[in-house]
């Protein structure tokens, strides 16, 4: 009876507005969360342009997505592909190489200047790397300056988009006629990711030349942004130099009048900024402590920290300035509660299963549901550069030992690093918003990309991945919750 009730109650299908570009993965991602809500619903989006249009549809299916493509150009249509994913990016991807023809019309371009074409073809290439869509440049930020590479595309007044891959992260910058629009980066977007990405020295670049069809996030005009990103590069590597890291403690100088230190030596910077971060400071926290609470943009407490620094407010240090303050209970027997926590945590590791992550994200959505306490729920790891991404690298136990290591000297106490799946991690954050969580997430990626992960793999052909979902910001069910992070990894966590 089920079985025939299944049958006569077939649901409707959800058919999406049509769209001009090629879906966003955010898009992909709503998609999925919209097959969830009823059994069996096919969720259908078109997009395309006059002369050709496609038809993306997905549909949940065994605990998996069904995606499928079709094409129609007014005389034929049919079937492009058919795939079984939980990623959202893979299926970005597919579409990406599908070679569509709305997005292959390239504009006449200018030829580059000798000295760029030069440098350029003196760059490394990866033999290895297939790509479907081909790139009008191609190189290594090693070998070219991204301040020159962006006044190139400029000059030459280039339509397309600007991909960049690191060991830290991945990036895309759009530009419509030589000038940037818009701009991506790991927690960042518009003209802050602009910024923040001219300080990056290394990441393999491709230039597609495609129609560029996305909301404009910048309004500045390429000189101003390369005058601004100047000057972050200038504090970045004042910090850098100054030995400031996620597990150093940040320790206030003494008597130290702030105003009159900062009118002294101080660069241009909001004073109510400074104060903000200065109060975070109590000698007790380590800097990943205090970047968690930092309310501004990188662009932003890059400045502060440099004002606090150079001018003798704070100081660096490798061990706390002040010890934190211990509460006596006589009652409480706390080695009780470490022998109960080891039980919950593998014997090799020390870091808590997969199972009671489950555990905990069930208590953290029983407070959310109660009292409304936002949560966040990070995951990441590794996998290698192939044609199938969804082969995860496993960490060596020594890497595993320094993951440990350097994440509990940056996390809050309640802060839950676990196992997720075979390969890959979690990083439960209660009480924290999406902000806070992709500071967290910032912090993960450069403690990781400073790991060497596997003897058995070599660093160049593996790179980080990692997923973020934050209730209620990002999410309204548990399950949207894993399937958004999942669809960062580009695997199901069994």
């Amino acid at each position: 009876m089920l079985q025939n009730f299944h049958h006569s109650s077939q649901p409707r299908n959800i058919k999406l507005e049509k769209q001009a570009g090629i879906p966003s993965v955010k898009l992909l991602e709503e998609m999925m969360k919209k097959s969830m809500m009823t059994a069996g619903v096919l969720v259908e989006l078109p997009f395309g342009d006059d002369a050709q249009s496609f038809n993306l549809t997905v549909k949940r299916e065994q605990g998996s997505w069904l995606w499928m493509l079709y094409h129609d150009d007014g005389f034929n249509s049919g079937l492009e592909w058919s795939h079984v994913t939980h990623s959202a990016d893979q299926i970005y991807t597919l579409i990406s190489n599908s070679n569509l023809g709305f997005m292959m019309t390239k504009p006449a371009q200018k030829a580059l200047p000798t000295s760029t074409q030069q440098q350029i073809a003196s760059m490394p290439q990866d033999s290895n790397a297939a790509k479907v869509r081909r790139g009008s440049l191609q190189g290594n930020l090693k070998n070219i300056q991204i301040g020159n590479l962006f006044q190139s595309i400029n000059m030459n007044q280039m339509n397309g988009i600007l991909e960049i891959i690191a060991s830290h992260g991945k990036a895309a910058v759009y530009f419509v006629d030589g000038n940037p629009v818009h701009a991506t980066l790991r927690g960042a977007e518009g003209t802050e990711a602009m910024i923040q990405l001219q300080a990056w020295e290394e990441g393999e670049f491709t230039f597609y030349d495609e129609r560029v069809t996305v909301t404009k996030t910048i309004d500045r005009g390429l000189i101003g942004l390369l005058m601004e990103g100047a000057k972050y590069i200038d504090h970045s590597k004042f910090l850098t130099q100054s030995k400031l890291s996620h597990e150093s403690f940040i320790v206030p100088a003494g008597d130290v009048d702030l105003e009159e230190a900062l009118l002294a030596k101080g660069v241009e910077c909001k004073l109510a900024d400074v104060i903000a971060v200065y109060k975070l400071i109590d000698g007790a926290k380590t800097w990943g402590e205090i970047l968690r609470d930092i309310e501004l943009a990188k662009s932003e407490w890059v400045p502060v920290m440099f004002n606090l620094l150079s001018c003798g407010i704070v100081r660096i240090s490798t061990t706390p300035g002040k010890m934190r303050q211990k509460t006596v209970e006589n009652r409480m027997d706390w080695n009780t509660v470490q022998t109960f926590e080891h039980s919950l945590c593998r014997a090799d590791s020390g870091l808590y299963t997969h199972p009671a992550l489950l555990y905990f994200l069930a208590q953290e959505w029983y407070k959310f549901e109660s009292m409304q306490v936002p949560f966040s729920l990070l995951v990441f790891g590794f996998a290698t550069k192939s044609e199938n991404p969804q082969l995860m690298v496993p960490f060596g136990s020594k890497a595993i030992e320094e993951l440990r290591e350097k994440v509990f000297r940056v996390k809050h106490k309640y802060d839950l690093l676990c196992h997720f799946g075979a390969f890959s991690f979690a990083m439960l954050l209660p009480m924290s918003t999406r902000k806070s969580a992709d500071r967290q997430a910032e912090t993960i990626a450069e403690i990781c990309s400073g790991i060497k992960i596997s003897e058995d793999y070599d660093p160049i052909r593996i790179e980080f991945r990692g997923g973020i979902a934050n209730v209620p910001e990002d999410c309204k069910t548990l399950d949207e919750v894993l399937v958004l992070v999942e669809s960062g990894l580009g695997f199901r966590a069994s």
